[in-house]
């Protein structure tokens, strides 16, 4: 709503440019983020609080001038008044409707085609739904508004903590691994033009995360801000840090289905700050270029050129083959409980340096996941505040790439089993009556488990 306002980015060179802070880059461009956040919170009650009010009183206005033209024509100077409130009129309406859009996260519609009335519904609808009266956490009721929030943050709490015990090792197991040049080119310095091809390829309507800045307020200031956005790059780069505010995250629990009543029944997904969002974007741009370096050719999620299709179509096959030929077997299909919350952090940096990643990127990473700090969103407030030990973030750019090297550990592991004669595979001819073994298939944390039938 504000981006549509006239003016608008004239104030926000104004004020951004008005700040003044001292300090590393990233700790600067924070600082700045905050004292702008509540410049923008006065300016819009001031602007923006009273639009139902300022709707209804310019259209009382175009009435008055309506009703008045029927008894006697209106002079040049009254009709330009009307016409200024019919241009007033539209123009709350306009931000009435785009509010209500946000509010909503109806992203499908655009404003401009009068569906206040359905963006309307559909926010009351999210936040009835969204709404926790009462919930089971660990197989007790809790519905006392404290009691609730403090069993939902210690339950998230103790998911993202690392327990401490025996840990395998990785070392006897080989994987792919990426070229000198390739390593290096993960690493080479960050460009603005890789930096905004990121921004503008993130969604800018998404809800926002603690900082309440959207993808769209950084598209739309870009020119005003970048100076201060590329230091931070330059300085994450150098010191492959930055002040570790700029990773706080709301947790917020969006329900699997529609009666949900048991805290198992809905899904944490992260809002994560922009500019950190941001940074992992480039990240995740830079690193899905290699992931067909390092990850075989049984999974197929998050790597270019493969695609859930290609596993579909392959355990078809599968299928298929043993149907004709007649052939039993057995085909598993494993599903790893909250796989993206229980990642080990060391474990999947030990990984990393396996697959040949290079000092500095290795880095970067450590600091981007080991430093989240988590709020928990219940009923529309920030509640508990707390460190994660392990994990990654589902709405984390990062997470998706993370966690399939990560699941390469199993991959390698399934095929070692097959190489010690402890699982079979299938053998499946194909149409030109070649045969292949295929022992598994993954999809991100989906696994099928193909062997032969036996009774051992």
């Amino acid at each position: 709503m504000w981006l549509e306002e006239e003016g608008f980015k004239d104030k926000i060179k104004k004020w951004w440019g008005s700040l003044k802070f001292t300090g590393t880059s990233s700790y600067i461009l924070d600082a700045k983020l905050r004292a702008l956040k509540n410049i923008l919170k006065m300016w819009n009650k001031e602007e923006f609080g009273l639009i139902e009010t300022k709707k209804g009183d310019a259209l009382r206005q175009v009435e008055f001038w309506d009703e008045k033209e029927k008894h006697a024509a209106l002079n040049l100077e009254e009709c330009e008044v009307r016409n200024e409130a019919r241009e007033s009129y539209k123009s709350w309406v306009m931000r009435e409707e785009i509010s209500w859009r946000q509010k909503s996260r109806e992203l499908w519609l655009k404003e401009g085609d009068n569906n206040t009335r359905y963006f309307h519904r559909m926010a009351n609808a999210h936040g009835r739904r969204n709404w926790l009266s009462k919930l089971k956490v660990d197989g007790c009721w809790h519905s006392e508004e404290n009691n609730l929030k403090n069993s939902v943050v210690g339950a998230f709490q103790k998911l993202y903590s690392e327990e401490e015990g025996w840990r395998p090792s990785i070392d006897g197991l080989s994987f792919l691994e990426l070229g000198s040049s390739e390593a290096e080119g993960l690493e080479i310095p960050f460009s603005e033009e890789e930096v905004f091809a990121a921004l503008s390829d993130l969604g800018k309507d998404k809800a926002p995360g603690p900082d309440g800045f959207t993808m769209a307020f950084w598209l739309f200031c870009w020119d005003v801000v970048k100076v201060e956005i590329m230091g931070f790059f330059r300085d994450f780069y150098d010191r492959g840090r930055f002040v570790k505010s700029l990773n706080a995250t709301f947790l917020v629990l969006v329900p699997k289905k529609g009666d949900a009543e048991d805290l198992k029944d809905f899904r944490p997904i992260s809002l994560v700050g922009s500019l950190y969002k941001l940074l992992a974007k480039v990240l995740a741009n830079k690193i899905k270029k290699v992931m067909g370096k390092v990850i075989s050719e049984p999974q197929n999620a998050f790597v270019e050129g493969r695609q859930i299709l290609d596993a579909v179509l392959i355990a078809n096959e599968a299928v298929d083959s043993r149907l004709k030929s007649n052939q039993g077997g057995v085909m598993c299909k494993l599903d790893i409980e909250k796989a993206y919350d229980h990642v080990c952090w060391n474990f999947l940096l030990a990984v990393l340096k396996k697959m040949g990643f290079g000092e500095r990127w290795i880095k970067w990473i450590e600091w981007c996941i080991s430093t989240v700090r988590f709020f928990v969103l219940i009923n529309g407030t920030p509640s508990g505040f707390f460190q994660s030990s392990r994990g990654l973030r589902q709405g984390d750019p990062l997470s998706p790439y993370l966690f399939v090297i990560a699941m390469e550990v199993f991959s390698c592991l399934l095929r070692r089993a097959i190489s010690g004669g402890f699982l079979s595979g299938w053998s499946v001819r194909g149409q030109g009556g070649e045969g292949s073994l295929i022992s598994h298939l993954l999809f991100a944390d989906d696994t099928l488990v193909f062997c032969e039938e036996s009774q051992d």
